[in-house]
């Protein structure tokens, strides 16, 4: 058995349709929802986005179990977008994948595609919560203010980051709005906090088709390094849906009524998670995703439970809004005439998966600092390797090009 790769459930919330289980009757199959263009794009945006993040922090990363969710990110991102200005915003909107879509009908489509995804399956719990926290030194504009509770339903706080309490209330925020599982995601504040941007993730789904206990027994499980070890492996004999392709196999198990799945990706003999995370995108996964049969199968699954924690500066700068993160460059001007930028973005994770389903959460934190004046001039000190290009600048035709890695020879 080859490493199973889950890409799961808060990516493809968004993907044309989705719902909620089951008390007496309810529906037993999927209700699609009814997207406009606009959350047609948004969605492929946000799965865009979703695949490409998760690339890079796979590379980033030497955890053996990760888990992310696009959405939580793609929502803390997007309230912040809209306090961004100029380059700023276009960097933002280009990390986002926000191609072909304004501002204005990400707002509207993010209103009324949460609504419908927290109320789509009865059976399902799937909770979405925003909340922003403003510093009482900055001078915040209303008109952005006004965005985040219309579109995003924003709670609001103020606070001073000389409260000594300040960082359990807002840990206390997510612990709440992800049922517990997301503890002590703040360690500290910075003294020049100025804003904090949250969106906090829950899921509880029932499987449509659960494993009975009695056939769980301890099996091997193969890491990709390392030996072999042994782990609870849930049996069942299923109908689902699969689709083969030459280096993996995509199976799809439903929760509730189906509208909410995971989708699993079990490479064929001869490959690894590790060859399978780079094919991943947006397109080819609407196509194997649309191009699914139905079969019966004997279905070996592992339990398995754990929380991942990352910082995404790097990826995200990575993805092409490094300006947002650069003090004096990065243009905020939609949220206060006050300089900032944006200093971390937190994001943590947790899931559970047994017999009976599937608990996860997700939350992110955009922290927002404001631009500290230096008391003397930047100082840049060449004692490391670098690059260097010789150009003319007015066609930049680039004459010279070289690293230097060691002057001494």
């Amino acid at each position: 058995m080859t490493r199973i790769v889950l890409f799961i459930v808060f990516l493809l919330i968004p993907i044309c349709s989705c719902e909620k289980n089951n008390p007496d009757n309810l529906p037993d199959e999927p209700i699609p929802i009814e997207l406009t263009v606009s959350q047609k794009e948004l969605v492929r945006a946000d799965n865009a986005f979703g695949f490409d993040i998760f690339r890079l922090i796979m590379q980033d990363t030497d955890d053996e179990n990760v888990m992310i969710s696009p959405l939580s990110i793609s929502y803390a991102l997007s309230m912040t977008l809209n306090g961004a200005n100029g380059v700023t915003r276009d960097s933002m909107m280009k990390a986002l994948r926000y191609y072909n879509i304004s501002l204005e009908e990400i707002n509207n489509s993010y209103k009324d595609l949460t609504d419908k995804l927290m109320k789509v399956d009865k059976r399902v719990i799937s909770e979405i919560a925003n909340s922003v926290w403003v510093e009482e030194r900055l001078r915040v504009k209303q008109a952005f203010m006004d965005s985040l509770t219309e579109y995003f339903n924003a709670e609001v706080h103020d606070f001073s980051v000389s409260d000594p309490d300040i960082v359990d209330i807002i840990n206390g925020w997510i612990e709440d709005n992800t049922h517990g599982k997301i503890k002590d995601m703040i360690n500290e504040l910075p003294a020049d906090i100025a804003m904090l941007l949250i969106n906090a993730i829950y899921f509880n789904g029932k499987w449509k088709y659960e494993f009975d206990r009695d056939n769980t027994t301890d099996m091997p499980f193969y890491p990709e390094s390392g030996p072999e070890v042994s782990v609870p492996m849930m049996n069942q004999e299923v109908t689902v849906k699969i689709n083969s392709q030459a280096e993996f196999m995509l199976l799809e198990l439903p929760y509730g009524q189906g509208n909410y799945v995971m989708d699993i990706i079990l490479p064929e003999d001869g490959f690894t998670s590790s060859d399978i995370i780079p094919m991943l995108n947006a397109e080819d996964w609407a196509d194997w995703t649309e191009n699914m049969y139905k079969t019966s199968i004997d279905l070996f699954m592992p339990r398995f439970k754990y929380e991942f924690k990352t910082e995404l500066k790097n990826v995200l700068s990575a993805m092409g809004m490094g300006i947002a993160f650069t003090p004096f460059a990065a243009d905020f001007s939609n949220i206060s005439e006050q300089d900032l930028f944006i200093s971390k973005v937190l994001h943590q994770t947790f899931i559970e998966t047994n017999e009976e389903g599937t608990e996860a959460a997700a939350a992110t934190v955009v922290m927002m600092e404001l631009t500290s004046v230096p008391s003397g001039p930047l100082v840049v000190k060449l004692d490391k390797p670098f690059i260097y290009i010789i150009r003319e600048t007015s066609t930049n035709s680039i004459v010279f090009m070289g690293k230097t890695g060691n002057p001494a020879n």
